[in-house]
């Protein structure tokens, strides 16, 4: 049994795929298994893969028909063997010494997970992400409890950093977790929201079944900042998938918030998921409505629920400034306003240049 699995999910990303795998197969912790899973790329990603695992034997390859990066990674999952698992995205990179790291860690401390920082690489340069203030180790269930919040809303962290609280808490990249966690809890992705937010819902259930989560202030993982991410970029079903999280967030409310303790970061992860689709789909230029059906549905979307719900119930002083004016237009289920608000966003970025 490796002492970690690393899992892959791959889809059309040749271009950063090789230097992806190269950090993988240079860790300094050599006990490790990885995990590629092909998910049907068009490209020549499933090649690269392969000849990988011609020369590393430690590398095992899925070929798959495409079916998105949840069920991807749920696949690499139920072939995983080693004692702890942990996901990296095909287009980012890693540290040598990550994993070795993380494991060491893990291992101090027997801690069912173990978190560590990021970079942030946009173009050629790196801005390093600090999660909290300091290491820890804790068995502390209100502690972890505030990690769910800080997973869902990154101004509940429970111990920021000077730097004040980062976002990224909820990426599986950045969390060792024991495999036997997972299996013991049937924890895995929900595909059914089509890679948005899964990480997120993931890491929820990770932490809820936790005994012990361990910290250290060492950056494991270079996340790149690409303008085609999946979560940047229009979709033309963006209200169906947040239909589709609001239902997963309602299967781990209901099994671990009997007492409504997340009820306010929920309202404030809700505005999160209003804003965007308020921004990447509503008023995006790449919405081929005409302005009177984007107007109309976006009235209706404001009077409905969860929306209408966690505008008027969220902790207002926690939001993040954008979250904070969205709100206060969306009080006033004012489609019109919310119209103004953006076309002025829209001009100063391009003044700008942005």
């Amino acid at each position: 049994m490796a002492k970690v699995s690393i899992i892959v999910p791959i889809y059309n990303v040749e271009k950063y795929l090789a230097e992806c795998i190269e950090s993988l197969c240079s860790q300094t912790l050599e006990d490790i298994e990885i995990i590629l899973v092909d998910d049907g790329s068009p490209d020549n990603s499933g090649a690269i893969c392969d000849e990988y695992a011609q020369k590393d034997t430690r590398i095992k390859v899925i070929h798959k028909k495409n079916a998105g990066v949840s069920a991807a990674r749920n696949d690499g999952l139920s072939i995983a063997t080693g004692e702890y698992v942990i996901f990296v995205d095909s287009d980012d990179y890693v540290p040598v010494d990550a994993y070795e790291k993380m494991y060491a860690k893990a291992s101090e401390e027997g801690a069912d997970v173990v978190l560590a920082d990021l970079y942030q690489v946009k173009g050629d340069k790196e801005i390093y992400a600090q999660f909290f203030k300091e290491s820890f180790m804790t068995d502390d269930r209100q502690f972890i409890d505030g990690l769910i919040e800080a997973n869902f809303y990154h101004t509940y962290c429970p111990m920021p950093p000077e730097s004040g609280p980062a976002f990224g808490y909820g990426g599986p990249t950045t969390k060792l977790v024991n495999r036997n966690l997972l299996k013991n809890n049937n924890i895995e992705f929900d595909p059914s929201v089509k890679g948005i937010f899964d990480d997120i819902i993931y890491s929820a259930y990770v932490f809820a079944a936790a005994q012990s989560v361990a910290y250290i202030t060492e950056p494991v993982y270079y996340y790149r900042l690409l303008e085609t991410s999946i979560t940047q970029t229009y979709k033309a079903n963006m209200p169906e998938i947040n239909e589709a999280i609001f239902k997963s967030w309602k299967v781990f409310l209901d099994k671990y918030d009997k007492e409504n303790k997340y009820e306010r970061m929920y309202s404030a992860n809700v505005v999160r998921r209003l804003e965007q689709i308020v921004d990447r789909y509503f008023f995006s230029a790449n919405n081929p409505k005409k302005h009177g059906e984007i107007m109309k549905e976006l009235s209706y979307t404001l009077r409905e629920e969860p929306y209408k719900t966690a505008v008027n119930r969220v902790e207002y002083k926690k939001l993040i400034r954008r979250h904070k004016v969205l709100v206060v237009f969306a009080r006033m289920k004012s489609a019109s306003l919310l119209w103004m608000l953006y076309g002025m966003k829209r001009v100063v970025k391009r003044v700008l240049g942005k």
